[in-house]
């Protein structure tokens, strides 16, 4: 018993230099104190994304090309959301209507993205369908699909 509770002590003073956050006052069943933190995936960014496969994304309804996008594993799996970073060529202007006035050519698609109101829907430009809402996902400006509304090629 006094064993144990040495170890409980050690383990709070542990918790409190590491700014561990115990999920309750009193450790669970085991002894184990839990923390609160969730620790999420972030996405892979920089040169590594440049080796990956690039995809077009074309409206269903019309069958327009709206922009390409650098995909993990090209297209064995389902397009459900886009981070605007790996978006490699607006074709359809897509993100560039959304620009504000007087920019330059060279735009940076992430904090055009990020000035939206979150869920600001976005439109094919040729039928009008929208195709996907803005949204931030585990903190970069992403863009999510609505299903059915858009189809990936390989080029």
């Amino acid at each position: 018993m006094k064993l144990r509770a040495v170890n409980l002590m050690l383990l709070w003073r542990l918790s409190a230099v590491a700014s561990f956050s115990p999920r309750s006052s009193s450790p669970s069943s085991n002894g184990v104190f839990y923390s609160t933190t969730q620790l999420l995936a972030k996405p892979k960014r920089g040169a590594i994304v440049d080796t990956y496969r690039t995809v077009s994304v074309n409206c269903n309804n019309c069958r327009q090309r709206l922009f390409r996008y650098k995909k993990k594993n090209g297209t064995k799996s389902n397009l459900i959301k886009c981070y605007v970073e790996r978006i490699a060529e607006d074709s359809a202007g897509v993100l560039e209507q959304h620009a504000p006035v007087g920019t330059t050519k060279e735009l940076d698609y992430s904090s055009i993205v990020q000035d939206l109101p979150m869920g600001h829907g976005f439109e094919c430009p040729a039928c009008g369908t929208q195709f996907a809402r803005s949204a931030q996902i585990h903190g970069l400006p992403a863009l999510k699909l609505v299903g059915g509304k858009v189809s990936m090629t390989k080029k």
